[in-house]
């Protein structure tokens, strides 16, 4: 009896190693197949562009709907801090991931052993870019086309055109009562320019590649815009609610024209402004040609 003992511990330690190379990937497929991706906006790009084999999506809501098609499929966890486990587990041969969050997971990603690669949601050229690319990758060139002709067209067709194109000065607030310019090189900044108008900070203006900066109040003073537009990082209810008080009681903001006229707009989250680009921007397009632009 004491031999099998000895045996029997010895198989219980060899388990035991086994499992110290990750006992919580049991099941992992032998080979790659299907796609995963953290990002609702992919997702529904993905959809768009006729791609069933989607074997991981966001299990964070965010404000885009799900696609029908993948109303099964297996969650992955958030798209800031996807679950490395499960997508172990389901062995996606790729996962797509907004380009904006390459920094903070590659190294997670290859440390699990997981191809991912990174999509631009940057702004809506960046994604009709990316969109192509996917195409070509996925053999859905026609479907990525017809996706890149209807937002041209939509474009040309209801952008407001002018000789003298509103000035905008872009600014993102905080709920922290802080707030930075955004750039032409960002989702907010790029559909001012789709829509029609100018902004101050254009994708030349040097930033950490975000399309954000701290600019001080004297320098977005003598950019003299015609318009400024406000819109929140996240929390908008306070952020709006500090950005009125400094514009509406800061002496320094009576300084600039567009305060002193009236032309201070507040871009909803409700009317699809937000960080990052999506199937969704004619919304927001729409808004800011019928509302902000309405008079140019």
């Amino acid at each position: 009896m004491k031999g099998v003992k000895v045996a029997a511990l010895a198989c219980a330690g060899i388990a035991a190693a086994s499992c110290l190379g990750g006992c919580g990937l049991a099941g992992k497929r032998s080979e790659p197949d299907g796609i995963a991706t953290t990002s609702m906006a992919i997702c529904q790009i993905l959809d768009k562009l006729g791609i069933d084999n989607v074997v991981g999506i966001p299990s964070a809501a965010e404000d885009i709907e799900l696609p029908e098609r993948y109303k099964d499929v297996r969650t992955i966890g958030s798209a800031m801090s996807p679950d490395m486990e499960i997508l172990s587990r389901i062995n996606p041969e790729t996962v797509i991931v907004p380009r904006s969050l390459e920094a903070g997971l590659s190294a997670q990603f290859e440390s699990a052993g997981i191809h991912a690669q990174y999509f631009d949601l940057s702004d809506v050229e960046g994604m009709y870019g990316d969109i192509d690319a996917l195409g070509e990758q996925y053999g859905k060139q026609t479907e990525a086309a017809a996706l890149r002709a209807e937002y041209e067209t939509y474009v040309e067709e209801n952008r407001v055109q002018s000789d003298d194109p509103s000035t905008v000065l872009v600014l993102m607030a905080y709920p922290g009562r802080f707030y930075l310019i955004v750039t032409a090189d960002s989702y907010v900044g790029s559909l001012i320019e789709l829509a029609g108008g100018v902004n101050v900070y254009d994708e030349n203006y040097i930033t950490d590649g975000s399309g954000v900066a701290a600019v001080n109040t004297e320098h977005m003073i003598q950019t003299d815009p015609d318009k400024i537009v406000v819109f929140a990082h996240y929390d908008e209810e306070n952020a709006f609610k500090y950005m009125r008080e400094e514009i509406e009681t800061g002496a320094i903001w009576q300084n600039f024209r567009a305060v002193r006229e009236g032309e201070v707009y507040y871009l909803s989250s409700d009317d699809g402004f937000g960080m990052s680009a999506n199937l969704g921007w004619y919304e927001s397009f729409d808004y800011l040609t019928d509302t902000v632009f309405a008079e140019a």
